[in-house]
């Protein structure tokens, strides 16, 4: 028996795209290896809120009802973003942002996938994929072949559909994740920290989710630190940051996790080689590059994606127009936030970072939030760009 399509991975990518298919009765078998949806938790677990979500990609459609979460997995609503230096100097911008439970919330996508029909199998680890269409999966303890006429890699960052065929010096950074108690944060607004000192190339967070608990985390990048020991690089960020510390000095972690976030924005063949298959949300790279915020995304090409593979069912066009859709509907906003990511990394190279901060960075941090670059922005990051050349030919 051959199903219509096999579906890699249960997180918000691959539950959209199975609910959205299952809807129109398209026969879906979805595999996840974890036991459990949606645990350990491995991300900020912030979502824009729908009022933020048209800015944020002003040619998606759907985005403001994708983005809404189910009222249930529901932690805290925020106002605020807060941007901080490593010396404790701050700017703050209204962006108001949903904050959930992770694991609830990806249990619920995966429970209204199955509703409409998807076959849903956990401790379902698939090994390999064959290019006739089929995977062997492994679920009971026996190793058995499935077939496809599509096969939706959803399964991460280090997809199994996007091994030989990823870019090999491709970025990824390593981020760190823990929920803490007893802290003493502002339930109403998002912190984001940066300097070399606490997370080199990236940035570390203190995201509130109501009665003093908090998702705590930071992110490190290989090329700017030759110490990968990310733990102690949180621990520094607890311990010793002038702002962070005074919140955190009581807190208690419940529970830590550490993943891989690409940072380059979608891989160049998300509409694999293959012909029959593609990869959506972090399993194609489509993270915002500049603040790591996947699950956006995520629900964007699962519905993207769904919307491709029904045309391709119908006969109407090759799977590959996927890529035209999601470079069509958000496309320019990945491009984007990659761009600012490059500015950033240029800053910080070029020893600007901190006079940036002070100077300019509130008059541009409501449009770098929302991912809109300044043709003043762009104009100084070219500037940038040279300093750091003749730099590095002097």
């Amino acid at each position: 028996m051959v199903a219509d399509v096999i579906v890699i991975g249960g997180g918000p990518a691959g539950a959209t795209i199975s609910r959205i298919l299952a809807e129109k009765d398209v026969e879906v078998q979805l595999f996840e290896k974890k036991k459990t949806i949606g645990l350990p938790v491995r991300c900020g677990e912030l979502l824009p809120h729908p009022s933020e979500m048209r800015r944020l990609f002003p040619k998606a459609k759907d985005a403001e009802k994708l983005i809404e979460p189910p009222q249930n997995t529901l932690a805290n609503i925020t106002e605020y973003t807060e941007l901080i230096d490593s010396m404790g100097n701050k700017i703050k911008s209204r962006f108001k942002s949903n904050i959930v439970f992770r694991d609830k919330y990806d249990q619920a996508l995966v429970e209204r996938a199955m509703d409409a029909g998807a076959i849903i199998k956990c401790d379902s680890p698939v090994i390999s994929v064959s290019g006739n269409g089929s995977v062997h999966v492994k679920h009971m303890g026996t190793i058995k072949q499935v077939k496809a006429r599509v096969i939706v890699g959803a399964d991460g960052p280090r997809s199994i559909l996007t091994e030989g065929v990823r870019r090999k010096n491709y970025e990824f950074a390593i981020c760190f994740t823990t929920i803490m108690d007893n802290v003493n944060v502002d339930a109403d607004t998002v912190q984001m920290y940066f300097g070399k000192e606490y997370a080199p190339g990236a940035y570390a967070w203190i995201i509130p989710k109501g009665d003093h608990i908090a998702n705590v985390g930071l992110g490190i990048r290989k090329r700017f630190t030759n110490n990968l020991k990310i733990k102690k690089y949180f621990r520094k960020f607890v311990k010793e940051h002038p702002t962070a510390s005074n919140l955190l000095d009581r807190g208690r972690i419940i529970s830590s996790s550490s993943k891989l976030v690409p940072i380059e924005g979608p891989f160049s063949d998300t509409a694999t080689r293959r012909g029959n298959m593609i990869c959506i949300g972090d399993a194609g790279g489509f993270v915002m590059p500049h603040v790591g915020a996947g699950i956006p995304s995520a629900l964007l090409t699962g519905r993207i994606g769904a919307e491709a593979i029904l045309k391709h069912l119908r006969g109407e066009s090759e799977l590959s127009n996927f890529e035209r859709l999601w470079r069509k509907e958000i496309g320019n906003r990945m491009k984007n936030s990659l761009r600012i990511r490059k500015f950033t990394d240029s800053l910080l190279l070029n020893g600007s970072i901190s006079s940036f901060f002070n100077e300019r960075a509130q008059q541009y941090f409501d449009h770098l939030i929302r991912c809109e670059f300044p043709v003043s922005l762009r104009l100084f990051n070219f500037y940038l760009n040279l300093k750091n050349k003749v730099k590095s030919l002097s």
